[in-house]
């Protein structure tokens, strides 16, 4: 008669694998073929069924894995460059203005469509690269970004120009104004880039 083999199945994640290992009770390893299934081909396989397995986790059934970093992206407030007074630069855009311009929903609206937007590169993550990136851009008299570029010193590992990617695809703000009139208007928003274990 044949026995029962009863067997535990487990999975080990490493490096992001999974991986099946299965065990058998060491009481079931051993078979005495018989007449009925001695040319059977699965009785006659001795080599695998019939071998007792390792445990390679040095008699431990639970195998420790190394957290992997991951990484936070938040932004700062909007800002304008402090003046004396409220004069266009030669190309006519503003560094103050009355009435700052605004993204559509506000601080929350903007930190969402970043965080939904924005990717923090995972060489970025495993070189612990982190830091804040300055993206400077003009909201024109339509609402539109322009000219968005990173100031001040780089990152490194692509996240600057992932900030610029994410901030010259935002759609329409609302325009910043001067004496009720819609003007040009220079902003830096600043995106930090944080490791988290």
């Amino acid at each position: 008669m044949k026995k029962n083999v009863r067997s535990k199945i487990w999975a080990v994640a490493v490096a992001g694998s999974v991986f099946f290992m299965s065990a058998c009770n060491n009481s079931d390893y051993t078979k005495s073929p018989g007449a009925e299934g001695e040319n059977s081909p699965a009785n006659n396989d001795t080599t695998m069924n019939n071998a007792p397995m390792k445990d390679t986790t040095s008699g431990s059934t639970s195998v420790k894995t190394t957290a992997k970093k991951k990484g936070k992206i938040t932004i700062g407030n909007m800002s304008e460059k402090r003046t004396t007074s409220m004069k266009p630069d030669k190309d006519g855009i503003y560094e103050m203005t009355d009435t700052r311009p605004l993204y559509p929903g506000g601080q929350a609206a903007l930190e969402g469509y970043v965080n939904d937007n924005i990717e923090y590169q995972q060489p970025a993550i495993d070189e612990n690269t982190e830091g804040t990136v300055n993206v400077q851009f003009v909201v024109d008299e339509n609402g539109n970004v322009t000219n968005a570029k990173a100031i001040g010193k780089e990152l490194g590992n692509g996240l600057d120009q992932e900030a610029v990617r994410v901030i010259s695809n935002m759609p329409k703000w609302t325009p910043g104004k001067v004496k009720g009139k819609n003007v040009k208007t220079r902003v830096v928003l600043p995106v930090t880039y944080k490791i988290e274990e």
